[in-house]
Formats: C-alpha cells, structure tokens, sequence
C-alpha cells in the first residue's frame, strides 16, 4: 500500500528523507537520538546543508545538539555553541546568545555562518525555498513561520486541516 500524497501545502513532507539524507552525508553530525531533534521545513533544507558542509570543514568535531523551526526561522544549536535565549514579546521577537565560558572555543567562521544561514531563513520561503519569492513573517493560527506568495495560501489551507488529515 503506497502512502498518501502529501498536501500541498505540508512544509514537513520530506523531513524523513531530508533528514536520512544528511544523517547518511554526515552521520557523525547527528548523534541525537530523538526524532524531535531534527526538524526543519522542505524550503530551508538547502540552509541546513550549507550549515552541515560548513560545521565539517570549520569545527568537524562538532553536532548537531539541534536542528529546527522557532519564530519563523531556522534554528542550529551545536555542541558547545552560544546559549540562546529566543523570546516572543508584544514588541516581537528577541534572540539573545552568550558565549559559553566552560566549552572549547567555537571558530568565529562557524557561528557567522550559522547566524547568516539563521537571519537567511526569514526572508526564505518555508515551503519553496525561494522559488516562488522571497519569503516574509505571517502567522497561521499563532503559529509563525516564513511564507511567500504564492506558497501562504497553501500552507494555510494545510495548517487548516483537523490535526489527524495533515
């Protein structure tokens, strides 16, 4: 029996696959053994490549501790990378990071990295990757996340479906 079509609007379709397929690339990367840990859209997928190609060639004895969606963007938090503190305010959005005194020194060219593939995401479509446009904050049932065009009306008629149908 073949599994369902996903919607067309499911932003998570290929998460197994995207996640099997780095898993297999850089299996030393992902030690975690939750499923939880390792969660991104399909249209940042190419954003958590770069992020794996780049913790390889820059501190290649690091992982991912985890990998996921938060206020719209894209979250990398590594072993030994900053504290991070996001917090969602009347004002909006605040991200807070503080170095780590009691870890190994991270090279300032992997938390670059991270943090411009990190403020990447909010202008990325979540579900196209930017195919269809840039991407821009929109809140679906009090969720955020990071749509474009052509992609919102898809996303929110996904996110509309009774829980157990998406």
């Amino acid at each position: 029996m073949s599994s369902p079509t996903p919607h067309p609007g499911n932003m998570y379709a290929g998460e197994r696959d995207n996640v099997a397929a780095l898993k297999a690339a850089y299996p030393y990367q992902f030690t975690e053994p939750n499923s939880w840990s390792y969660s991104w859209p399909d249209g940042w997928h190419h954003l958590v490549e770069e992020a794996c190609a780049g913790l390889s060639r820059l501190n290649p004895d690091s992982r991912w501790v985890q990998i996921k969606e938060k206020y719209g963007g894209l979250r990398l938090y590594h072993a030994g990378g900053p504290l991070r503190l996001d917090l969602h305010t009347r004002a909006g959005f605040h991200s807070f990071s503080v170095k780590r005194e009691d870890g190994p020194t991270q090279p300032p060219k992997l938390l670059e990295l991270i943090a411009s593939l990190e403020e990447t995401s909010l202008e990325t479509c979540c579900l196209c990757g930017g195919v269809h446009g840039s991407g821009r904050g929109i809140t679906v049932g009090g969720w955020v996340i990071t749509a474009c065009e052509t992609c919102e009306p898809l996303i929110r008629a996904h996110r509309a479906l009774p829980y157990g149908e998406r």
